[in-house]
């Protein structure tokens, strides 16, 4: 195989490319997916990670809000402390992600309590 051939060879499984550090994946029947790890193993299994959540947007909409990872769901947590919940959703989250959350639902909340009193 030369040079170019291994240039244009499909990456069928994922990869990480060092020089524009990102991880690529290339289908056969789709365009190749590129990104971060998590979100290219997903595209790679054809069901990657879903996490659905509530916040003041979605609560009481047909379709909950949603992060593909665990750390998109601390993002929508610090966003909207007050609306946020994973109420009816708890099957999708381990004991460690529940117990996380809530405790850093109940200090955030704590903390903007305690600045809005001064």
């Amino acid at each position: 195989m030369n040079e170019k051939q291994r240039k244009h060879k499909k990456r069928r499984i994922p990869t990480y490319d060092r020089r524009r550090r990102r991880w690529q994946v290339d289908f056969e029947d789709r365009d190749s997916e590129v990104g971060g790890l998590l979100y290219v193993a997903g595209e790679f299994a054809r069901g990657g990670l879903y996490f659905p959540y509530h916040d003041s947007e979605t609560k009481g909409r047909e379709y909950p809000g949603h992060a593909h990872s665990f750390e998109g769901v601390l993002h929508a947590l610090l966003d909207d402390p007050a609306g946020f919940s994973i109420e009816s959703f708890e099957d999708a989250y381990s004991a460690q992600e529940r117990e996380m959350l809530r405790a850093v639902q109940k200090r955030l909340l704590e903390v903007i309590r305690d600045e809005e009193g001064r």
